[in-house]
């Protein structure tokens, strides 16, 4: 069974409003924010997978919050595992903060406040279980919230493609099976949970590349920022932040150039930036030729600058 909330026959002036109460049915109270709603994509589809629901998401929205009011305002006894499918997103609950890549997972529960940041149009799955069923599964009963959970590798990259395998499945799983995959699909959840230990070195790497990222995102804008630089802040050597890079199949440079030319981007299509000059938003985003920055722009979007900004106007 599949219910499904699109958004591309809603009127702009509405899909805030449309939006908001699609995904209060689904997920609970929860405040979307997009810079433009004209521009607004989005679209929920709910399958049920072993008697759980699964709601995929889909969306260009910059962040998601749930306050306490909201909590006050809902129910607030179920738990998400997200699973990353498209895109990048930082999940923030209870001073953690859980950076996705496509494949990665994390826990959020929705009793207490919680924030999900995106770096343009995004994918997700997101597994709802209730609390007590998901502690019976966890060590100590205890759910650690927003840790990046890798679907890499080990039994992160299992449940990973359990999970896709029976979300993509859903309309053909008998009910009479239900119990079947329920059980599974626990007992992969935990046993992912109890090798996902704070104290192992994968989850200290994790750590550390998630306090790199916090600290680019913190002096994006400076031309000066450099591997030295980031990596005397975090107490690591370069030779250390360079290895953590690769570990993660891309280069400091590689994942600054990205951040800073999403950011561009994110400008050139904000009706408030449309005074600014294209040169103006490439140097205060770090970049220091204009040249350069319209090559490695297109390579990384498929049109120039001036190209996107139009193609914005126009919607």
């Amino acid at each position: 069974m599949e219910t499904v909330y699109p958004i591309e026959n809603i009127a702009p002036t509405d899909r805030a409003d449309h939006w908001a109460e699609s995904l209060k049915n689904v997920c609970g109270n929860f405040k979307t924010i997009s810079r433009d709603w004209s521009a607004f994509k989005g679209h929920i589809e709910v399958r049920n997978i072993g008697g759980f629901d699964v709601a995929g998401i889909a969306m260009n929205a910059d962040k998601v919050i749930r306050s306490r009011r909201h909590i006050a305002e809902s129910d607030d006894q179920y738990c998400f595992l997200i699973m990353q499918m498209q895109g990048r997103a930082v999940l923030s609950q209870r001073n953690s903060e859980a950076f996705l890549e496509p494949g990665d997972m994390a826990l959020i529960d929705s009793g207490y406040p919680s924030e999900f940041a995106y770096d343009g149009f995004m994918r997700q799955i997101s597994l709802h279980i209730p609390r007590q069923t998901l502690e019976s599964c966890t060590p100590d009963r205890r759910i650690k919230e927003a840790r990046t959970i890798s679907g890499a590798n080990g039994m992160g990259a299992v449940i990973k493609g359990f999970l896709g395998s029976t979300y993509n499945e859903a309309y053909h799983i008998n009910e009479h099976d239900f119990s079947t995959v329920r059980e599974v699909l626990l007992n992969l959840l935990g046993a992912t949970l109890r090798g996902h230990d704070p104290v192992r070195s994968l989850d200290i790497k994790v750590r550390q590349v998630a306090q790199i990222r916090k600290v680019i995102e913190q002096n994006l804008t400076d031309p000066d920022l450099s591997p030295t630089m980031v990596a005397g802040i975090c107490g690591l050597s370069a030779r250390h932040l360079h290895r953590l890079f690769r570990a993660e199949g891309v280069s400091f440079g590689e994942w600054v150039r990205r951040r800073r030319l999403s950011e561009a981007r994110r400008q050139l299509a904000d009706k408030r930036f449309s005074e600014q000059s294209i040169i103006r938003i490439a140097f205060h985003w770090g970049f220091n030729d204009a040249a350069h920055f319209s090559r490695a722009f297109k390579d990384e979007f498929g049109l120039s600058p001036r190209q996107y900004r139009l193609s914005q106007r126009r919607l």
